[in-house]
C-alpha cells in the first residue's frame, strides 16, 4: 500500500518532472493544447505591403513638383523678357557700321523705368504704335500688357521693332548741314556715322519724345521721315551685341 501510493507518487512526479521540463512546448502547456498557437501556425498574419502605393503618391509627387517648376520657369521667363532683357536680330544696315545685319543684340528694358533716354542712347522702339491711344493712354497697364503680349507673341506678330540712335531730346534744336549734326546749333561730334551730305531741320523737339536717326543716315528711314518717337513707344536700350563672336561687346 504504502509502497503503490510510494510509487504512484514516484509516476506523478516522474509525469510532474516531465511536464515541468516541456513547458515551453506548444504542443503541450500542464496538459492542454495551445490551440492559439495552431491557428498562428496554420494562418500566419500577412503584413501589409504599402509600398506600391507610397510609390503612387511619389510619382504623383514628382509630377506635380516638376509642373510646378516648369510654370515658375516659364513666369520667370516671360518677367524676363518683357522687364529686364530681351535678345533681337538686327534686320537693316540702317545703323551701319555700328550695327551691322544678322547681329544679335541684347536690350535692357530696365534703365528707361529710372531715367529718360539720353542723346547718343541707341534704343528699339515701335512706330507707328498700334492704336493711337498708346501715346496718349493713363492707363498704368497698358504698356507692361504690351510687352508680355510681345514676349508671348500675343501682339506684333508680323512687325519687327526700329533700332536707332537717339540724337536728341525733348526741348532741343536739331539741324543737319551737310551730313554735320547741330543741336541748339552746336555742332556734334559723332565718330560713328557713315559719310553723308544730308540737310535737315531746323526741328524742335516737343516734349515727352526723342529725335532718332540710324548711323547710316543716306539710307535710313528715322525720325527725318516720321517725326519724333514718342518715349512710350521705347522697348529699351541696346547695350550688347552678343553675336556672333567676332562682334562680341559693347556697339
Amino acid at each position: 500500500m504504502n509502497n503503490n501510493e510510494t510509487g504512484t507518487f514516484s509516476d506523478g512526479g516522474g509525469d510532474w518532472g516531465q511536464n515541468e521540463g516541456s513547458r515551453d512546448s506548444p504542443e503541450e502547456n500542464y496538459g492542454y493544447r495551445d490551440y492559439d498557437y495552431d491557428r498562428y501556425q496554420e494562418n500566419p498574419p500577412v503584413e501589409e505591403d504599402g509600398s506600391g502605393g507610397e510609390e503612387k503618391q511619389s510619382f504623383w509627387r514628382w509630377m506635380a513638383e516638376t509642373a510646378l517648376i516648369i510654370i515658375a520657369a516659364i513666369i520667370f521667363a516671360v518677367f524676363l523678357q518683357s522687364f529686364v532683357v530681351k535678345t533681337f536680330v538686327i534686320t537693316s544696315t540702317s545703323m551701319s557700321p555700328t550695327l551691322k545685319e544678322g547681329d544679335r543684340v541684347m536690350v535692357d528694358k530696365m534703365t528707361y523705368l529710372f531715367r529718360k533716354p539720353r542723346r547718343g542712347d541707341i534704343i528699339l522702339f515701335r512706330y507707328p504704335p498700334d492704336t493711337p491711344r498708346a501715346k496718349s493712354t493713363s492707363n498704368v497697364f497698358y504698356w507692361p500688357f504690351e510687352r508680355m503680349g510681345e514676349v508671348l507673341w500675343l501682339t506684333h506678330k508680323d512687325t519687327t521693332p526700329y533700332v536707332k540712335r537717339v540724337v536728341a531730346t525733348a526741348g532741343e534744336t536739331v539741324e543737319l548741314k551737310k551730313g554735320k549734326l547741330y543741336i541748339e546749333g552746336e555742332e556734334i561730334e559723332e565718330d560713328y556715322v557713315s559719310d553723308n551730305v544730308s540737310d535737315f531741320g531746323p526741328y524742335a523737339v516737343p516734349e515727352g519724345t526723342v529725335f532718332c536717326m540710324g548711323d547710316n543716315r543716306q539710307c535710313s528711314r528715322d525720325s527725318r521721315a516720321w517725326g519724333p518717337v514718342s518715349t512710350k513707344s521705347v522697348i529699351g536700350r541696346l547695350f550688347m551685341i552678343w553675336w556672333p563672336p567676332g562682334r562680341w561687346g559693347k556697339p
